[in-house]
């Protein structure tokens, strides 16, 4: 008995050295961390819960620019993090100090999934500046931001609307058939072809990229950042891991079908011409043209060019019910410009002023990016009279000047006109900056202007869109998972009869 007495005590007495030492290392550490990041921006207190939580509600942020200023830090486990706000913060620190603010966070969740591979999370240096080279390049080759690139974004338009006919008359969730839509536009960029709407390894895919989105902005993945080498323990986490193999088996499937078709006399898509790249840099050890970067190229760019255009598409035609004062004006300038037996054309939108006000205002207003991808300084960095350790976290607030009041006329409504001048004329403040701006500024820009254009003319031409439930408003409140999407909603169609056809 007295035996286990003493090894009670004895363990008591170790369990509380080893939580003292805890405190101890924890104060110690927070306190070097405090003397080491001193001259940071202002903010809430590290141990303050409130303001250190991430907030995707516009309000929240707001309220801590106007207590702190347009610069200020926050914490996320004792890790201070830097939101910029404002137009004019936010474009000095992109444009002029475009260098130091170009990196990317290091997390142990984006290492694990990505290995600073590809573009969009890779870190700023060699590798990065060569693929995003690379790509830009291929793409321009392949006619993106040019007239000869408008029939592939026409002919998913024709087969998008042939879908929607199909539910005229009911009510239904039009999200998967828009994904589809948009998914194949750079189906055709990357693999070299459509697919119909009901394949199953494209249904596959475009399923798990919307997966990969909901878990990698979801609770277990920040355990993961949070946790070292968490991935090695079983838990709900694992599926994070198992969907990145998954969508890694696909695509290295399509990159290996390449490999034995590949024909240098015909270059069909984005993968055969970075075969292509590969091939010629094969002789120089340094080069960053890997089969890696390939597979995260491919990775990205069905990602972002699917997500940002397909939610925007769906807050467009939300909007378009919501206010169908709005929708019955922009019909009648397509009727005015186009008709109605030909399609769209890009050289149609200077004529179109208030429809390019109004997808804009989708932009702008649907906000989906509210926070651009996460930056980091690349190197030790004075900025706004405070020291910026290089590897500091930094989120741009797009929110904060899509919305700001000294820089629209409407900002908190949403308005076309906040793209219209006096006299009825299209034109874009410098604070429309949706796509980011600087170095990391989202490099699928113009094929996501073009598809948005061409696919709402399209549509608009061709239906009216209706709320289905006569009782209660559309709901324009969104739903935060790494971008902002509208809830999950209905819609009806009817068909259009225009009076006016072609001028």
């Amino acid at each position: 008995m007295e035996s286990a007495e003493a090894f009670r005590s004895m363990f008591w007495l170790n369990l509380q050295a080893f939580l003292i030492f805890l405190a101890v290392f924890f104060l110690v550490t927070v306190v070097i961390r405090r003397r080491r990041t001193s001259n940071l921006p202002p903010g809430p207190s590290a141990f303050s819960l409130v303001g250190n939580i991430f907030y995707p509600d516009q309000s929240a942020r707001h309220e801590l620019s106007r207590k702190y200023g347009n610069i200020f830090t926050t914490h996320i486990l004792w890790i201070p993090i830097i939101i910029l706000n404002g137009f004019q913060t936010i474009q000095e620190a992109l444009t002029q100090h475009g260098t130091e603010f170009a990196g990317r966070p290091y997390m142990h969740i984006t290492d694990l999934l990505s290995k600073g591979q590809g573009i969009i999370t890779a870190p700023y240096g060699r590798s990065w500046k060569q693929q995003r080279w690379v790509t830009l390049t291929v793409l321009r080759n392949f006619g993106l931001g040019q007239f000869a690139f408008e029939d592939k974004i026409l002919e998913e338009a024709h087969y998008l609307a042939a879908a929607f006919r199909e539910s005229e008359g009911s009510s239904f969730d039009p999200q998967a058939i828009i994904t589809s839509a948009v998914s194949n536009v750079i189906c055709k960029v990357t693999f070299g072809k459509r697919f119909h709407y009901e394949d199953r390894t494209f249904k596959r895919l475009v399923a798990l990229f919307d997966e990969a989105l909901k878990l990698q902005a979801g609770f277990w993945a920040m355990v993961c950042c949070a946790i070292p080498n968490m991935n090695r323990f079983p838990g709900p986490h694992q599926r994070i891991f198992k969907n990145k193999a998954e969508i890694e088996a696909i695509l290295q499937d399509f990159i290996q079908q390449h490999k034995d078709s590949l024909d240098g006399e015909e270059i069909r898509d984005f993968i055969d011409a970075y075969l292509l790249e590969m091939e010629k840099e094969r002789n120089f050890p340094g080069s960053c043209l890997l089969d890696g970067n390939l597979l995260y190229n491919t990775y990205d760019l069905f990602l972002a060019g699917t997500e940002t255009t397909t939610t925007t598409l769906r807050w467009a035609f939300l909007y378009m019910m919501a206010y169908p004062d709005i929708q019955e004006k922009c019909q009648k300038e397509i009727d005015q410009v186009i008709g109605s037996s030909r399609a769209p054309s890009l050289s149609n939108r200077p004529d179109m002023p208030y429809v390019n006000a109004v997808i804009h205002e989708i932009q702008r207003f649907g906000n989906i990016l509210p926070f651009a991808v996460s930056h980091a300084t690349t190197q030790d960095t004075e900025f706004m009279g405070y020291t910026l350790k290089k590897g500091t976290v930094v989120l741009i607030n797009l929110s904060s000047v899509l919305l700001e009041e000294s820089q629209w006329k409407h900002p908190n409504q949403f308005n076309p006109e906040n793209f219209l001048n006096e006299k009825g004329e299209f034109f874009k403040p410098d604070a429309f900056i949706p796509f980011s701006m600087g170095l990391r500024a989202c490099l699928g820009e113009k094929l996501a202007k073009m598809e948005l254009f061409l696919f709402f003319t399209s549509l608009l031409q061709k239906f009216e869109f209706h709320w289905p439930d006569k009782t209660t408003p559309p709901d324009l409140k969104g739903l935060f998972k790494i971008v902002m999407t509208p809830r999950p909603y209905k819609l009806q169609l009817r068909s259009r009869k225009v009076q006016n056809d072609d001028p």
